[in-house]
């Protein structure tokens, strides 16, 4: 019995293939991946809930002050009005995009069921022995086809997770890191300026509170300009970062895998075409 070097190419491949799927490396590597994006969408969703929470404060706040008997109220909430709308957006796309990881490490743990590895294994050993012993190419191809498909729903969620991962690093991870600095800081400078509001509209008590509290309101009405300008140059930081951050996820959690797979079903459809 002559076997041709093609025969004996696709022997090895599949062997190899096998071997490979059935190592636990293969899945560790592509959960990994996922486990780091999730908590990154974590993290994320976490600096959302507090930017909402400061920005629900600042915007429940109103001061009012009269130097010299003219009065100047501040309100924050007129300047962070346009950016908590984009920011609970922000915090439901966070909830898509854990959720879409969530079901991708559920996916994973699909890809290397027991079931899947046992009917991988022996189409495997079928495919090898039909170009051993057998000579319908009907029966090899049908054979090729059945373990290149379960090939590939094994190998399917890895590689997406590898491969999304590589992406990040590649293209997205310094505009992640960066956003989530500034955010951050964003939601720190927020809540110290409403900490500072709430504690100079303290109502005073005593008459010699309620003089230094004139005098105070007339010394601190540029300081309170100030914090109104810190509040705007907050805002718009949370504005251009949160896009960012948006953009970060959706084209990690939606574009990427969809396009990952497109491309997988895609190579499918070749190798298994058959006239």
């Amino acid at each position: 019995m002559r076997i041709s070097k093609l025969s004996i190419a696709i022997i090895c491949a599949v062997l190899m293939s096998t071997v490979l799927a059935l190592l636990p490396a293969t899945d560790s590597a592509g959960r990994d991946h996922v486990d780091a994006a999730f908590n990154r969408a974590l993290a994320a969703a976490a600096i959302a809930r507090g930017l909402n929470g400061v920005i629900s404060v600042a915007q429940g706040t109103e001061v009012g002050i009269q130097p010299a008997g003219v009065g100047v109220n501040f309100s924050p909430g007129e300047i962070l009005d346009p950016i908590n709308d984009l920011v609970e957006r922000f915090s439901w796309i966070m909830l898509l995009a854990t959720s879409s990881l969530g079901v991708q490490k559920v996916l994973l743990r699909m890809s290397s069921w027991v079931g899947l590895l046992v009917c991988l294994t022996l189409f495997g050993l079928a495919l090898m022995a039909s170009h051993l012993f057998m000579k319908s190419e009907r029966a090899k191809a049908v054979l090729g086809r059945v373990f290149l498909f379960l090939l590939l729903l094994r190998f399917m969620m890895p590689l997406i997770a590898i491969a999304n991962e590589m992406v990040y690093r590649t293209f997205l991870e310094s505009s992640y890191v960066e956003s989530t600095a500034q955010l951050q800081a964003a939601r720190q400078a927020i809540g110290d300026i409403n900490e500072e509001v709430s504690s100079d509209t303290e109502v005073p008590t005593s008459l010699f509170e309620r003089a230094n509290a004139v005098y105070q309101q007339f010394v601190d009405k540029v300081d309170f300009e100030k914090r109104f300008e810190r509040y705007r140059i907050a805002a718009s930081s949370v504005g251009e970062n949160t896009v960012n951050m948006i953009v970060v996820f959706v084209m990690q959690t939606l574009v990427f895998p969809l396009l990952f797979l497109g491309i997988l079903f895609g190579m499918l459809r070749r190798l298994t075409y058959w006239r």
